[in-house]
């Protein structure tokens, strides 16, 4: 009969044995509970949420986050149930199918609340006609104070033979302070609002917050100047 009594010896010796049997069970209980956290957590709906897309080339949104949450922050007390603002990258390149396709399934689902385009993505975001028209609220004066170029795209309906023209976006071309930042390159780049995102009066507000958190860097980046190397 296999000696069955319990000694210290024993248990060396069976873990020794099976020690990899040990190692992948528990890795296997920390992936399923992971997993299990994961799906089954509370996130935050589209109406509770804004998110911006860094629609570009190349982006980075890291150097954002704080941006972000100073934007969540100033927000909050206007839509008491906004959980989060985010900045994501969404690569768009010029007359490249795949990214086609990701901005048109990103906008199809109803993700992104605003966009901030190169020209390339503006012009697909313009023909794909789920931009709000901003004419209404520039005249009101939303961001008035920043000087931002508007821009105006035409929707093309080539079925029915008709165009229509709309306030689409603002140019960001003078805020250089995106780019110091690394994260996206401003020059012929546009700021524009998607009409079927969760909230459009809430994104409109965090955007007041941006453009005026930006604006800060750029006035303090001009007035103290990195010294020449």
């Amino acid at each position: 009969m296999p000696d069955t009594k319990f000694s210290f010896a024993a248990l060396k010796e069976h873990l020794r044995k099976y020690f990899w049997v040990y190692l992948i069970g528990v890795a296997a209980c920390l992936i399923g509970t992971n997993l299990l956290w994961t799906t089954t957590a509370p996130h935050p709906t589209n109406e509770q949420t804004v998110t911006i897309f860094l629609a570009d080339a190349f982006s980075n949104p890291a150097p954002l986050s704080g941006l972000a949450q100073r934007m969540l922050e100033e927000t909050k007390p206007y839509d008491e149930n906004l959980k989060q603002v985010d900045f994501e990258s969404l690569m768009y390149k010029e007359d490249d199918y795949t990214s086609s396709m990701l901005l048109l399934t990103r906008l199809a689902v109803g993700e992104g609340d605003a966009f901030l385009a190169s020209q390339a993505a503006m012009d697909a975001l313009v023909q794909s006609e789920v931009l709000e028209p901003l004419d209404s609220y520039v005249e009101s004066g939303w961001l008035s104070e920043y000087g931002l170029e508007p821009y105006y795209g035409t929707v093309t309906d080539e079925d029915e033979g008709t165009s229509a023209t709309l306030l689409a976006g603002l140019k960001l071309d003078r805020y250089t302070v995106l780019q110091d930042m690394g994260a996206f390159f401003n020059e012929g780049a546009y700021l524009c609002v998607a009409s079927n995102g969760g909230n459009v009066d809430t994104t409109m507000k965090a955007l007041e917050c941006m453009m005026a958190a930006l604006t800060e860097e750029q006035d303090a980046a001009a007035e103290n100047p990195e010294p020449a190397a």
